[in-house]
């Protein structure tokens, strides 16, 4: 299984089960509503990106943890690519960081 297959297996279902959003627009939306447990954020995000969800992380006082590249995260959502998903369901936010914790 590869480095980031197991997380992102998990954001993909949450992305298909309604429990999270991809993309800049869709997570400041839902960021705003304060429907969010967790952020995660490709490591190769831009640094404009980077900075905008940093501050809401820490403005909302949720965690965000960086893992895989836009192509991996995007692969496992269907897209192209994506810098940043928001994932709305504690349970699921915590069983990926549980699945990225098993890869360190």
């Amino acid at each position: 299984m590869k480095s980031n297959e197991a997380p992102n297996n998990l954001i993909g279902l949450a992305l298909k089960g309604g429990n999270a959003v991809a993309g800049r627009d869709s997570v400041r939306a839902v960021v705003h509503r304060g429907n969010f447990v967790h952020l995660f954020l490709a490591r190769d995000a831009g640094s404009a990106i980077r900075d905008e969800m940093q501050a809401l992380s820490r403005v909302q006082r949720v965690p965000m943890t960086e893992l895989g590249s836009r192509k991996s995260l995007g692969r496992a959502l269907g897209r192209r690519e994506v810098a940043v998903v928001a994932i709305t369901d504690r349970g699921l936010a915590d069983a990926i960081n549980k699945a990225l914790r098993r890869q360190v």
